[in-house]
């Protein structure tokens, strides 16, 4: 097929001389298939240029070493059998691979995400972060995290870990996220708080990847609504806004690509999810916080061993509570990654919910494991009837992001 040959012909002018920097395959074709992704990058070996190919397995990454012609045979091999999108990443251009279910297909060609200095073709590099200590960022200076030398603080260095840790997760988005026809990447941050993560998320895609990007922060304190629109504005950030809004109030301009909610409290999570879907946003980021309802459903008699001590039920409470976020997003379309994040500064809850529309297609199995979920535990979550129902209201608990 014309895209396959296209693609062949790219692959054969960019990897023998070393110009791919980075390649991510993704959107499985089949759930059956084990890993999650396939990503490559360049690395050198015996003094010859080979390409270091990494299979994500959930939380385990299993690593073949490739040399230029392998790794050409082995993106198209994929992408024919296993994965339905790419993202090739060069100094001049990221070429986006767009395959259909059914046959067709196309190669977009988009602004360049990736600089050379960033290609480490050593064997065994050191941690590559996305926020490099020693280079001051404006956002981090004015918000107390370096100082104007670009050194980390000693008591802000778990915020600047996170920072980075946040950044990576939606490094690993960026496949789902290119702007569509040449328009703009809207994005909406639930319960933004002090926007820590809110203005690296915008320091990231707008000025490293250069995107056109319009972000929305919402909070329900107008003092720091305040803050951080003078904030924004001090940083020449004209394309980031914040705005006092409970989240049923808040109208979207435009197709909502980009959903974000970390540490919106209870079942204020369920809403930033049910009008997540209601957007029919790409991806979704929630982490989760005091999750209670589930509590209050659980009958000892279902499991008294796990539920009679008090902090194990309310362990188990959470769990459920995710599990069942997760499977009813998956309901809706989505393929779902239940995955670890890193703890924030004020609160233990470390779980992170990233979903990706469009990349579930077994909603049937889904709804029947769901009901049989349910039934067992004698739960009815806050989101199902949120979806159920299209309507609600709820309000965010500021956070610290």
């Amino acid at each position: 097929m014309q895209e396959y040959d296209e693609l062949a012909q790219l692959l054969g002018e960019l990897l023998p001389r070393g110009a791919l920097l980075r390649a991510v395959l993704s959107k499985r074709r089949r759930k059956s298939i084990p890993y999650e992704r396939v990503s490559l990058r360049p690395l050198e070996l015996r003094g010859r240029l080979h390409y270091q190919a990494a299979y994500h397995l959930g939380d385990k990454v299993q690593h073949r070493n490739l040399l230029p012609g392998e790794a050409g045979e082995l993106i198209r091999g994929l992408l024919q059998d296993d994965f339905r999108q790419a993202l090739l990443c060069t100094e001049e251009a990221d070429y986006q691979v767009l395959l259909g279910k059914k046959g067709g297909g196309k190669i977009l060609r988009q602004p360049p995400s990736q600089r050379r200095a960033e290609a480490n073709l050593a064997h065994d590099r050191p941690k590559r972060y996305i926020l490099q200590e020693g280079t001051p960022y404006p956002f981090l200076v004015e918000l107390g995290v370096m100082n104007s030398a670009g050194r980390v603080l000693a008591k802000r260095y778990h915020k600047f870990r996170q920072l980075n840790k946040y950044l990576e997760i939606v490094e690993d988005c960026l496949p789902h996220l290119q702007p569509r026809d040449g328009g703009v990447l809207n994005v909406v941050d639930f319960g933004s708080g002090r926007a820590y993560l809110t203005f690296a998320l915008y320091h990231y895609l707008v000025e490293e990847l250069q995107l056109p990007v319009r972000l929305t922060g919402l909070d329900l304190k107008e003092d720091v609504v305040a803050f951080c629109s003078e904030m924004a504005k001090k940083l020449g950030y004209k394309h980031l806004e914040f705005v006092c809004a409970d989240i049923r109030d808040f109208a979207a301009e435009g197709q909502v690509d980009l959903v974000v909610s970390l540490h919106a409290c209870d079942v204020a999570t369920d809403f930033a999810l049910a009008q997540a879907v209601r957007w029919g946003a790409r991806v979704i980021l929630a982490v989760p916080c005091c999750q209670h309802e589930i509590f209050t459903q659980l009958q000892k008699g279902t499991q008294s061993v796990l539920l009679q001590h008090g902090i194990l039920k309310e362990r188990t409470a959470a769990l459920l509570t995710d599990a069942a976020r997760g499977k009813l997003l998956e309901m809706q379309g989505y393929a779902v990654q239940i995955m670890e994040f890193i703890d924030l500064e004020h609160t233990p809850k470390n779980l992170l919910i990233r979903a990706f529309r469009g990349g579930h297609q077994k909603r049937g199995q889904a709804a029947r494991e769901y009901a049989e979920f349910k039934e067992y535990w004698g739960i009815k979550p806050t989101l199902e009837v949120l979806l159920a129902e299209g309507n609600g209201h709820a309000q965010v608990e500021p956070g610290s992001k």
